[in-house]
C-alpha cells in the first residue's frame, strides 16, 4: 500500500475533531493507520504500553530478591542475633540487586514469554 492510494487520507489535511495535533502527529498516524492495515498484528505489537515488558520484571524480581534474601534474613539475623543469618542478609542486600536482573533477562531471552 502507497501512501496517499487511498482518497481523504491526507496526513497533513486539518481533522476537526482533533485540532490540537501537528502535522507531524498526523503523518505519523497516518503511517501507523496505513500499516495497521495492512499488517493487523503490527499494531499489536507496537501498541501494547499497559502490559509488563522484561525491564520490568527484571527490577521486581530484583526488589523481590533483595527482600526475600537480604533485608528479611538480615532483620531476623539482628533480632536473633545469628551469625548466619546475618552473612546471608549483608550478601543479599550486597548482590541480590545485581545479580538478579541479568540473570533474569537470561532467563526472559530463553524462554520467550508469550505476553
Amino acid at each position: 500500500m502507497q501512501q496517499g492510494d487511498q482518497t481523504g487520507d491526507d496526513p497533513t489535511s486539518e481533522n476537526p475533531t482533533r485540532p490540537g495535533r501537528s502535522p507531524v502527529d498526523r503523518r505519523f498516524a497516518a503511517i501507523v493507520g496505513a500499516l495497521r492495515v495492512a499488517d493487523p498484528r503490527f499494531a499489536r505489537r507496537v501498541s501494547e504500553p499497559h502490559r509488563l515488558r522484561s525491564g520490568h520484571i527484571m527490577m521486581l524480581v530484583g526488589l523481590v530478591a533483595t527482600v526475600l534474601v537480604g533485608i528479611l534474613p538480615l532483620a531476623v539475623g539482628i533480632q536473633t542475633q545469628l551469625a548466619a543469618l546475618l552473612t546471608v542478609g549483608a550478601v543479599g542486600i550486597a548482590f541480590a540487586p545485581v545479580a538478579t536482573p541479568p540473570l533474569v533477562g537470561v532467563l526472559l531471552q530463553r524462554l520467550r514469554p508469550a505476553w
